[in-house]
């Protein structure tokens, strides 16, 4: 299926839930007309049989009940439905412009934004027009901050990248299944203090666990039954009746602190817990191949336990326990009842079965979630292809047609690049614009790629799982009183620090030391580009400066020069992007300048 038939796919998904969403209204006004119909001649129809028998009422009663009752029904239905039409014609008209490079409607992940980590925001992996928005389909908080993490490690074991490569690519073509999570982790508003509330409690100490609490929670709604029963037939004095509900209004109060400190962090989760029973349950109902989907599902349901059952059973009871947010309700439900006890007893009897359980499971979400997203980008990219993952000792990094994947496949221009063994380094040259920085960026994020497991823009691509560290977009910074020279050397001598600790780094430069002046600069990165082959390192290094090439003469066995070139054609300049052999011959910023009005002598 090419691109383009993905997209018309899309297409007409959204055409298709546009329909049914404008059938759906439709029949809900309907129904909510037949409701209130309904109810009124209900309630006429049991006036009239008032004056006709007993038996009269009861038929009008039962069987205008059950007519109304179905009529709650199907109208309940027919807005479940219209909610879930409402998702997947949002995620269609989203993916639909996504096939266009339209995906600012995604998260962009901007709170994972990290400016001093080794890789990130050099290759734009988070924020507006990122890395993350562009492959981002993730439902829960579990799976956004899973994907963050795929995306800002980089993992050498070639049998994990290869157990993710398994698991994307099976679940890239189960696209109803795949619109279904999505679909169910959008149908409640989720919020991190959801989850975070959650893993805090579970990790609580019981304050319920006495066997009295429980004996409790049996013999007093029994009591309250008999003393209610006796005064009723006048045996004891009503008055003496609500005497005795003082006491277990006074049991409930027992510990009352710490049940408000319980339930905050429970209180209003029913809609969130029955999405992730859901979500559970979607993954517990499927035959996977892969086996690091078989492995997830099996994590799922541990030693004959359910996942989705377990929190189903923690929705129920958190619902329970939100009855004492209406007073009149939660001080009846205590007192006749010890409704906050007998709902803490439970959370207490699930938290003790469950609690080794529970983080792991919202790991297992989280996973399942972020291999979901890559999916759909590997889906949506019918193109691309998993890399070959490579464990021989010495570097390997072979890419032919290679491209940025964030840049529209009609503008692409694509290239070959190897590198073999270490002590390698590419001096990248080039005029301004002709596209260096464009190609750092498309080789450390197909890097970063096909460590995830995903799919690489490439028509091949092996590569040896290697640890990256870039300085591309190195700043300044006036709060800590850093000068741009400075920040460039604190990134210098962190990698150089790395490196003499032993770490094997493929390393992505964008003009070196570019804070000082140009007999500094030159001199200085000549330096360092000896440095850096001592000690073992591999990398590109892109510059302005042309002496680099120089280089190459002294270390012919571990310097290559390529450049992109600028045609010049009486003023008028023109790129093809393509990277060739050499240093460049031409260089484009008079001409350049002098278009924006700026006379250069």
């Amino acid at each position: 299926m090419t691109q383009e038939e993905i997209k018309k796919k899309y297409q007409n998904l959204h055409l298709r839930y546009s329909t049914e969403r404008d059938i759906l209204t439709h029949r809900i006004r309907k129904y909510a007309l037949f409701r209130i119909t309904s109810f009124l001649l209900l309630l006429v129809a049991i006036y009239l049989s008032t004056s006709w028998s007993w038996t009269a009422f009861g038929v009008v009663m039962i069987t205008g009940s059950l007519i109304f009752g179905y009529l709650v029904w199907k109208h309940n239905l027919l807005y479940r439905r219209m909610a879930i039409v409402e998702h997947l014609l949002r995620i269609n008209r989203e993916e639909e412009l996504a096939m266009e490079w339209n995906y600012g409607d995604f998260e962009d992940g901007n709170e994972f934004v990290n400016k001093g980590h080794h890789f990130s925001h050099d290759l734009d992996l988070f924020g507006k027009g990122s890395l993350f928005q562009y492959v981002n389909r993730t439902s829960t908080i579990p799976g956004k901050g899973r994907l963050a993490v795929l995306l800002s490690y980089i993992e050498k074991s070639k049998l994990e990248i290869v157990g993710r490569q398994e698991a994307i690519a099976e679940l890239a073509p189960m696209f109803e299944w795949r619109q279904d999570f999505r679909v169910l982790g959008l149908m409640a508003e989720e919020h991190p203090e959801d989850i975070s509330g959650l893993r805090e409690w579970v990790n609580t100490s019981p304050d319920f666990k006495s066997p009295f609490f429980r004996m409790l929670i049996i013999a007093v709604p029994i009591i309250t039954l008999i003393v209610f029963t006796l005064s009723v037939l006048s045996v004891i004095s009503f008055w003496l009746f609500l005497a005795y509900l003082c006491i277990p209004l006074m049991l409930a109060g027992i510990k009352h602190r710490r049940v408000n400190v319980k339930h905050n962090l429970l209180s209003r989760k029913y809609t969130v817990l029955k999405k992730f029973s859901a979500l559970f349950r979607l993954i517990e109902k499927e035959r996977f191949t892969s086996e690091r989907m078989q492995r997830i599902r099996e994590e799922l349901m541990p030693d004959g336990l359910n996942a989705s059952e377990a929190i189903r059973k923690l929705a129920r009871i958190s619902n329970a326990f939100d009855t004492r947010l209406n007073l009149l309700a939660g001080f009846l439900m205590n007192v006749l009842l010890l409704w906050d006890i007998r709902q803490s007893v439970r959370l207490e009897a699930w938290q003790k079965k469950y609690r080794e359980r529970l983080p792991e499971w919202f790991r297992v979400m989280g996973e399942t979630d972020a291999y979901i997203s890559l999916a759909g980008y590997s889906y949506n990219n019918p193109d691309f292809i998993f890399p070959e993952i490579s464990e021989a000792d010495e570097l390997l990094l072979e890419a032919q047609m290679m491209g940025h994947p964030l840049i529209h496949s009609r503008k692409r221009v694509c290239n070959n690049y190897h590198v073999t063994g270490w002590k390698n380094f590419t001096i990248l040259t080039g005029a301004n614009m002709a596209g260096k920085s464009t190609f750092l960026r498309t080789v450390g994020v197909n890097i970063l790629l096909a460590s995830c497991g995903a799919p690489v823009c490439a028509k091949k691509f092996v590569i040896t799982p290697v640890e990256l560290l870039t300085s591309i977009h190195t700043i300044d910074s006036l709060a800590n009183n850093e000068s741009y020279f400075y920040a460039e050397l604190k990134r210098l001598k962190m990698l150089i620090d790395m490196l003499e600790e032993g770490k094997k780094i493929f390393i992505i430069l964008d003009e070196i030391l570019k804070g000082t002046n140009s007999r500094d600069k030159q001199s200085g990165s000549k330096a360092l580009v000896k440095q850096l082959i001592l000690l073992e390192a591999a990398g590109i290094i892109a510059t302005h400066d042309l002496s680099l090439g120089e280089l190459e003469e002294h270390f012919p066995e571990n310097i290559q020069n390529r450049c992109f070139e600028v045609n010049i054609n009486k003023d008028q300049l023109s790129y093809d992007y393509t990277l060739t052999e050499g240093i460049a011959q031409n260089m484009n910023a008079t001409i350049l300048m002098e278009r924006m009005g700026i006379t250069v002598e």
